[in-house]
Order: C-alpha cells, then structure tokens, then sequence
C-alpha cells in the first residue's frame, strides 16, 4: 500500500519518522507518569492509535503533535481511571534509560520534584511548551482546552515554580 500516491509505503514513511520521534516521545511520556512500564505501555498505545489515523501527507510537526495529542491523552485517561495518587514523588522511579546521563547538581533535584508534585495535565503543558516548543495553539488542539486557557495556565505555572523557588533561597543572591 503506497502513501499519498507519491510511491512510498507506509513503512518507508513510518521508519524514518519513527526513529526521529520515538526517543523524545518516550521521554515526555516517562517525565509526566513517571512509572517506566506505563510509559512503555502508554508509548506503544500511542503509536498504534497512531498508525490507525495517521495522514501521511500531513508535514512531520503536524504528525508529531498528532501523537503527542494521544499520548497526552492517554496518559491523563490513565490517571482519571487510577483513583489513588501514583505520583507521590515516593513513589516516582528513575527512567533506567536516562540513568546513564550525568545530571548537574543544584537547582535540578527542586525542579524535578516540583514538577514531579504537579497534577499529569499541568505537566503535559509544561512538557509541551518548554522541552517540545509546542504554540498555545497546537498546544490547546493537542490537551483539548482553550489556546487562552493554555496561556494563563502556562503562566500561573512559571508564577508557582518561581515562587516555590524562591521559597528554596533561590533567586535570592541579588538581594540585600
């Protein structure tokens, strides 16, 4: 079966996007359910509804929004489904795959557990904004929310992190 008329097969399309993608799609899912086998789970779901779906003749950032859109999804139906918190950062485990990179101490271990505190939605727009550089817009397509709601939760959650950093000593070396 050949995409979009242009000779290619689905496979020769999905090969290349898949090893461009996986990787980053993988570490968005762990960092925002923080329990590497549902991040496995979670991953693989993802691309299968994916591949379901998916309109070869749409550009790469439209396909990876696409995906992340269901990844975001699944990820918050998991945790809709799960009455009890998974997320108590006690309960959170290291991703095996990035234990292997060395991390800089200091303001690193705060960020992570604020972030890791935060509720799976708040998270994903986090993710999405800073790490992926996703707009409001694809944003709000992606979690199905408004691009103005996105942008006010984007910025009471900069406000939130500052303020807790602060709260930590940090920020706090100009002052008198």
């Amino acid at each position: 079966m050949t995409a979009s008329g242009s000779g290619q097969t689905q496979r020769d399309l999905f090969q290349p996007f898949y090893l461009r993608v996986a990787p980053v799609l993988r570490g968005y899912i762990f960092r925002v359910c923080g329990n590497p086998a549902l991040a496995d789970d979670i991953f693989q779901e993802s691309f299968l509804r994916f591949l379901r779906t998916v309109r070869w003749n749409a550009s790469e950032r439209q396909q990876k929004a696409f995906l992340f859109k269901i990844a975001a999804r699944l990820v918050i139906d998991n945790f809709r489904r799960v009455k009890t918190d998974p997320l108590d950062a006690e309960d959170r485990t290291e991703d095996p795959a990035s234990a292997a990179i060395p991390r800089r101490e200091s303001l690193e271990p705060d960020m992570k557990s604020l972030f890791d505190a935060l509720r799976p939605r708040d998270r994903s727009l986090l993710w999405l904004a800073y790490v992926e550089g996703y707009s409001h817009e694809e944003i709000a397509e992606m979690m199905g929310l408004r691009a103005k709601s996105v942008k006010v939760i984007l910025f009471r959650l900069r406000a939130s992190f500052a303020a807790s950093l602060r709260g930590k000593g940090y920020g706090q070396e100009g002052r008198s």
